[in-house]
């Protein structure tokens, strides 16, 4: 009787495979999820941006309705509920500086308009108001 060779893998190379396989997909795995942290901060960035472009807006249609005059200096805050709870917009009007473009014979307000979440800025807004 002839003895043939056999073919295929012992348990202990399966099981040395399967170590080695394991032991690289950690790094891997740990990608996944800082692309997840990754997406989220950016969808809080993108919403921050779109909520300082709601107020800027918002301000922009008291001015037309109202006049440049019912645009009041100080710093305003509110803290946002619902959909975008945790989420905080300041709203702060200022008489700019003189020669700080201005044009001349004009009035202007700086308006900053910032959003935070969790005390971490988020997106910010800077516009001139003028009234010539």
């Amino acid at each position: 009787m002839k003895h043939t060779p056999q073919q295929g893998f012992t348990l202990l190379e399966l099981v040395l495979v399967i170590v080695v396989v394991a032991l690289a997909s950690v790094p891997i795995l740990g990608q996944f999820s800082q692309a997840g942290q990754s997406l989220l901060l950016n969808e809080e960035i993108q919403t921050a941006g779109q909520l300082a472009q709601e107020r800027a807006e918002g301000l922009m249609a008291v001015r037309r309705d109202q006049g440049y005059a019912a645009i009041p200096t100080g710093t305003t805050s509110e803290v946002l509920t619902g959909n975008y709870a945790g989420f905080t917009r300041t709203l702060t009007v200022n008489e700019p500086p003189s020669g700080t473009g201005c044009a001349v014979g004009a009035t202007c307000k700086e308006v900053l308009i910032g959003v935070a979440r969790g005390g971490d800025s988020r997106a910010g807004l800077t516009l001139m108001l003028v009234d010539y």
